[in-house]
């Protein structure tokens, strides 16, 4: 069972389109379109030679990983056990600042601690032994940013939260990780190493070329050291699919930020929990060498995640992961929990770009709200005395009640009515047969905040109100103006992503 209004045929189509035609410089890929409930649609395709992938098939899913750490951090974090504002080293005593900054453990888990970027070292470091990467913080980090100011995307870092978990717990990582997240949430395929898979499964090979693709050459799978837990995880399209609709669930839930009622699936990780992961903490500059599509107005790391502020969908949480011989991304819408998860068998591929479109391009097609926003009940009962106030010849004194004291101030109340009058004449008179307000929503900007359409014989208005709790009037704003009004002076094609919140009456 898919959300509501998705079709599958429609979505699998688009896949079958899309994915063969990537052309990237791999032997493989493939690619899954999902929501909550699962994997909508499925394709994969291979150069002469090689099998397109199975569904069901392993693939490393590398710095994805990411985000596994830092939910098992934030379950420490809500059993009182950590404290991400702590110093780093009073977890870790052999963590040597040379900066001489304080570096808590929340900058490391949101790439704003000030070491460098660490890519490549890191790829070739997966299986370094505990005591040499001991020995390397004792020696001491150098940083190139004050820690807590800029954006860097450092794998050291993690390598360290992953330290300061073992440490709290007493525990390896991995058994931590698969007891109290992996095993909960049923992610069965997903595991620490390769050797953890039996002859049951099919476990996709990464390869790299230096022709072109002319040849291609097989890389060795690192074994799993004291840097493992930045990259090492295995998984499928499935049980990505399953973790990335666990993560959204929480703006499915009704209240802030959420439109849809239900409870949630599993409660390992507290909803607020999944949620702070899924926001900006520290801002990617625009100078940023990292791919970051134009759509796009806003891009930071959340914790254990990227997020995107997307001009028409909002936000969207993603992390890639690239190894020697693999590339892999996963992506989703928050509020509506569709995604993409998307791999290629071979290194230094655009897969995110890839996914990133496709995904822009299923939520365009099904139309898909950039947010549902429950209101207040106070909003729409406001908004419906209003909407007949205004019909009935705009006499605001008869909502006098419920309109704070600067609403008059600002605009007295013969003025306004004035004002509609020649609003309405000039739009044609207001429309002979008016339809339910229910019909007439456009948009809010939050639960206290609503624009609706106001019919007209020759072109329609809009009415924008706005709620404070404040005041046992509560009514602070109230506007009616030419519909799309909010578009006067912007550049023709701007598309606002407030006008594509979906107000939804309590």
């Amino acid at each position: 069972m898919t959300s509501e209004g998705i079709d599958p045929a429609t979505v699998t189509a688009m896949v079958d389109e899309a994915v063969p035609g990537w052309k990237l410089q791999a032997p493989t890929w493939a690619a899954a379109v999902f929501d909550r409930s699962g994997i909508i649609a499925y394709s994969a395709t291979s150069l002469d030679g090689f099998t397109a992938p199975a569904r069901s098939d392993v693939f490393r899913i590398a710095s994805m990983s990411k985000s596994f750490l830092v939910a098992c951090l934030l379950l420490l974090v809500e059993r009182g056990e950590l404290d991400l504002d702590t110093p780093v080293g009073q977890y870790i005593p052999s963590f040597r600042n040379l900066s001489g900054e304080v570096v808590t453990v929340k900058m490391i888990i949101s790439n704003c601690s000030g070491l460098p970027e660490d890519n490549a070292w890191s790829d070739r470091n997966l299986d370094i032994p505990r005591g040499e990467f001991v020995s390397l913080l004792q020696r001491g980090l150098h940083f190139s940013e004050p820690p807590g100011q800029a954006y860097q995307y450092s794998n050291i870092a993690f390598t360290i939260a992953s330290m300061i978990l073992e440490v709290i717990t007493s525990e390896h990582y991995e058994s931590f990780l698969k007891r109290e997240l992996l095993h909960p949430l049923g992610l069965d395929d997903t595991r620490y190493r390769a050797g953890d898979y039996d002859d049951r499964f099919s476990l996709a090979r990464g390869f790299t070329t230096f022709d072109k693709g002319r040849n291609w050459i097989e890389r060795e799978m690192s074994e799993s050291g004291a840097t493992a837990p930045i990259g090492a995880l295995f998984s499928t399209v499935d049980n990505i699919a399953r973790w990335s609709g666990w993560l959204s669930e929480p703006f499915e839930m009704a209240g802030f930020g959420g439109g849809q009622d239900g409870e949630p699936r599993v409660s390992v990780l507290s909803g607020s929990s999944r949620a702070r992961m899924q926001r900006i903490h520290t801002v990617i500059p625009s100078v940023s060498n990292r791919w970051v599509p134009g759509r796009n107005d806003a891009v930071g790391y959340g914790l254990g995640l990227m997020i995107e502020h997307d001009s028409r969908f909002g936000p969207i949480a993603q992390h890639s992961g690239g190894l020697p011989g693999y590339a892999a991304n996963m992506r989703w819408h928050l509020d509506s929990g569709i995604g993409v998860v998307a791999y290629a068998t071979a290194d230094g591929q655009p897969v995110a770009s890839r996914a990133a479109d496709l995904l822009d391009s299923v939520l365009r097609r099904l139309d898909v709200p950039a947010r549902r926003i429950r209101m207040w009940p106070a909003t729409y009962q406001a908004a419906r005395r209003i909407d007949a106030m205004l019909l009935s010849g705009g006499n605001h004194l008869k909502i006098a009640d419920m309109l704070s004291a600067n609403v008059f101030y600002d605009v007295p109340a013969d003025i306004r009515r004035s004002q509609l009058r020649d609003a309405v004449a000039g739009a044609g008179g207001l429309a002979e047969e008016v339809p339910a307000l229910s019909s007439r929503l456009l948009w809010c900007a939050s639960a206290s905040q609503l624009v609706w359409r106001l019919p007209c014989k020759d072109r329609d208005l809009q009415v924008r109100i706005e709620l404070s709790d404040v005041d046992r009037q509560p009514v602070q704003r109230i506007v009616v103006e030419p519909l799309e009004a909010e578009l006067d002076g912007l550049p023709d094609g701007t598309d606002l992503v407030v006008r594509h919140h979906l107000p939804l009456p309590s």
